[in-house]
């Protein structure tokens, strides 16, 4: 199959991140397919007292805390992209981590004198990092204010193209967004032995693995600049990609 009919790539995540990712592809000459995998749906937030600062891990947390907070609240993000985003919804006082829960606990280090921190996050999400923050001196109140659920089915349109080994790469963002479209190809995963998974992280890479993808690749870094680095020059000339593997 030529590679000038194997421009598309498919985005699994959800909105919001779903529509930005879509415009990042066409810049740079890639033709996008939107198959959200997951769907988000927003919780009121529970009073949580007086906070110092709030934790997020992901955009998906914004709304919620949109109508709960002052935008005046300092807000660390868990990357640049979620703080763009918080800066871009009104909140004034705003720093990141690497990309990363664990570069969370680092970036902000032992609890000082203001050690109140809310950890907004989703359901089931974000116990760990709690217990992490806490073991630093942290006082953290967890709160939910999101919740998510699968689709259930792939679109028409993203499987026709598959089969028709238009598809040059999927994108994925998260171990949830994987399995759920693991889950919606079930026994007709072989037709994934003509598409690129890029990933980005090691642990989205290892729930990828099951499936007969010609490469899974890993971002060097969990950012979505460097996931669309993995994509490579826009195809000029027929290529045959042989043989599976997983790329760091």
């Amino acid at each position: 199959m030529a590679d000038l009919l194997r421009r598309t790539v498919l985005v699994t995540r959800p909105e919001p991140g779903l529509s930005d990712t879509g415009l990042a592809l066409e810049r740079l000459g890639w033709e996008p397919c939107l198959a959200p995998m997951l769907r988000v749906h927003p919780l009121p937030m529970k009073p949580s007292g007086a906070v110092d600062r709030v934790v997020i891990t992901s955009g998906q947390s914004l709304q919620a805390l949109q109508a709960a907070l002052p935008f005046t609240t300092p807000l660390t993000a868990v990357g640049a992209r979620t703080a763009e985003r918080a800066r871009t919804l009104g909140f004034t006082n705003v720093d990141y981590a690497e990309g990363t829960a664990h570069s969370l606990v680092g970036h902000l280090g032992k609890a000082g004198r203001r050690n109140r921190v809310l950890l907004a996050t989703g359901e089931k999400l974000g116990g760990e990092l709690a217990i992490q923050l806490r073991m630093n001196g942290w006082h953290v109140t967890r709160r939910v204010v999101y919740r998510t659920e699968t689709t259930g089915a792939l679109t028409q349109a993203a499987r026709s193209l598959i089969e028709q080994e238009r598809v040059a790469a999927i994108l994925f963002y998260s171990a949830a967004t994987a399995r759920a479209f693991l889950d919606a190809f079930g026994a007709e995963r072989g037709l994934l032995g003509s598409v690129r998974a890029l990933a980005l992280s090691p642990a989205i890479g290892r729930t990828l693995d099951t499936a007969p993808f010609s490469q899974i690749a890993i971002a060097p870094r969990p950012e979505q600049q460097a996931l669309l680095a993995l994509l490579g020059p826009l195809p000029t000339s027929d290529t045959d990609i042989a043989g599976r593997q997983i790329a760091p």
